[in-house]
């Protein structure tokens, strides 16, 4: 006898397996964008313990671009604060994904035994 899945279910898996997928590329962005985080964060770090005085510089393409220090301060402020808003809506999503992830998970499992007991009976 086949055990062949029925068109439903091997379609739920189907999507359980997308999900994981999209769940595995979101986990990704995440880390690029908290290593860009922590990136930003060492940068403002140094140029707090830079004097006033001193030129500071920030790369632009493939050129050095003097900047006035504060300026740049703010610049790098603005850019730490949407990776925090990029950061927090991919947790979100996370959060959303993971919730279906479980659905899907519950009714396979719910499916599966219920196609085990008539297939046995």
């Amino acid at each position: 006898m086949s055990q062949e899945l029925p068109l439903q279910l091997q379609e739920k898996l189907s999507r359980l397996q997308q999900l994981q997928q999209t769940l595995e590329s979101l986990y990704i962005q995440k880390e690029q964008a908290k290593l860009e985080e922590r990136e930003l964060e060492s940068a403002l770090q140094e140029l707090s313990s830079v004097d006033e005085n001193t030129p500071v510089y920030r790369i632009t393409g493939r050129i050095l671009i003097r900047k006035n220090k504060a300026d740049l301060i703010n610049e790098l402020n603005e850019q730490k604060e949407l990776i925090k808003v990029r950061i927090n809506a991919i947790e979100r999503q996370e959060n959303k994904i993971r919730e279906r992830v479980s659905e899907l998970e519950n009714e396979l499992k719910a499916a599966l035994s219920t196609s085990r007991g008539s297939i046995s009976a």
